[in-house]
């Protein structure tokens, strides 16, 4: 990533952009396809149904905030401009995907449980980690250098991976009104595979969506830098 410029990066992810969007529609419509004739759960009825938004945006905000913290260590040990502006691209996405998990396991929480919150481990730690995500877009826009805010976000991305296995391991380290993982478990998924199949075209589906928000988002500070870096020279 260190080795790779901003520039070349920036024009890669367009160039593909296009065929992201594409599969992603295909996959999300496929998506609610299959979410719609799914037949109800026999405990929660139509409620259940809320996992396929739910599960996908729970571990995608997991997995962004993870390569943000990987862009931020190699960034400050590298100096690397092209992994700062990975992790700045990322972070308005995460921050997105954490708030979405949060919305989607209130209303089923309530469903299910007959309560939009309770402060067990894992709603905990999920919502301390849509508040990193927020302290991070706002370090980012705190400088009036944008060098200085990625050094500052970057130590707070770093602090901020301990977070991570609090939130993956919650379930299994307290005991939580919050169910097990019944994918990412020992001794494989326990849900039947209809489920796992349209769990799995949902999570691809919004992964997708997400790579192409990236890449937008990337360009855009790549050519917002370049007109502020003109706008310099010609002064």
């Amino acid at each position: 990533m260190f080795a790779i410029t901003p520039n070349s990066l920036s024009n890669f992810m367009i160039s593909i952009s296009r065929y992201v969007i594409l599969l992603s529609l295909a996959l999300i419509s496929l998506s609610i396809f299959l979410i719609i004739f799914l037949e109800n759960d026999y405990y929660q009825g139509i409620s259940f149904k809320i996992m396929f938004i739910h599960v996908p945006t729970a571990w995608l905000s997991l997995a962004i905030f993870l390569v943000m913290g990987i862009s931020s260590i190699i960034g400050l040990i590298f100096k690397s401009p092209t992994a700062f502006t990975v992790a700045r691209s990322l972070s308005p996405i995460g921050l997105i995907m954490s708030i979405i998990v949060l919305v989607t396991g209130s209303i089923w929480g309530n469903l299910t449980w007959g309560a939009y919150w309770v402060w067990d481990a894992r709603l905990t730690s999920m919502l301390i980690l849509a508040f990193i995500y927020l302290g991070h877009i706002l370090l980012l826009y705190s400088f009036e250098h944008f060098q200085k805010a990625d050094f500052a976000a970057s130590i707070l991305a770093i602090i901020g991976l301990v977070n991570l296995p609090i939130v993956k391991f919650s379930v299994d380290w307290w005991t939580t009104l919050h169910q097990e993982s019944s994918v990412l478990r020992m001794g494989g998924p326990s849900m039947t595979n209809d489920y796992l199949i349209t769990l799995l075209v949902s999570f691809f589906g919004i992964f997708m969506l997400t790579i192409f928000w990236f890449s937008n988002i990337f360009y855009i500070i790549i050519e917002k830098r370049k007109m502020e870096r003109s706008i310099l020279l010609n002064d």
